[in-house]
């Protein structure tokens, strides 16, 4: 199955919580811890996607400025030149472009408007979900049908690696 930006975003939900240009640093932080969130994109005075503020840099901008980082806005510490996504990107597409750039969020646009935010955790999230679906309905078909190879376990006593069945 492949899936796409709006699998996660239907999941997620739309709220995604922006900050301003001109806010100050330390209102950011705050708002990133208050949320529990690692990014949040950047919106400029016209409501269009200007950057994205992270923890990353964030760090970065206090091993520059030190105790002077408080004097600066998000405009100040924002990535400019982060990948985005639309909702109809493929999740391998995304992650190999987090991948590259070095991103753990990527902002989602639909006609130029901001409708997202996906991030690494999200996408290990689905993969997970995936997998295990996938896996469940693989034994479930090896297991179910007639003509199976393979028998389903008849004692499922949880057992210590390595140890032997009785």
């Amino acid at each position: 199955m492949s899936s796409h930006v709006f699998h996660i975003l239907a999941q997620k939900g739309n709220t995604v919580i922006t900050v301003r240009a001109d806010d100050p640093i330390l209102s950011v932080a705050t708002t990133l811890a208050r949320h529990n969130i690692g990014g949040a994109p950047v919106l400029g005075p016209d409501e269009q996607l200007v950057g994205l503020v992270s923890e990353k840099g964030i760090v970065h901008a206090l091993s520059q400025h030190g105790a002077d980082m408080a004097t600066l806005a998000a405009k100040d510490v924002m990535a400019k030149d982060m990948p985005t996504a639309s909702p109809d990107d493929s999740i391998y597409d995304i992650a190999c472009r987090m991948t590259y750039s070095r991103n753990r969020h990527v902002p989602v646009l639909e006609n130029g408007k901001l409708v997202g935010l996906v991030s690494i955790g999200d996408i290990v999230k689905l993969r997970a979900e995936n997998a295990e679906q996938e896996a469940q309905e693989l034994q479930d078909y090896v297991t179910g049908s007639d003509h199976a190879a393979v028998q389903p376990p008849t004692d499922t006593s949880p057992r210590q690696c390595g140890e032997k069945k009785n």
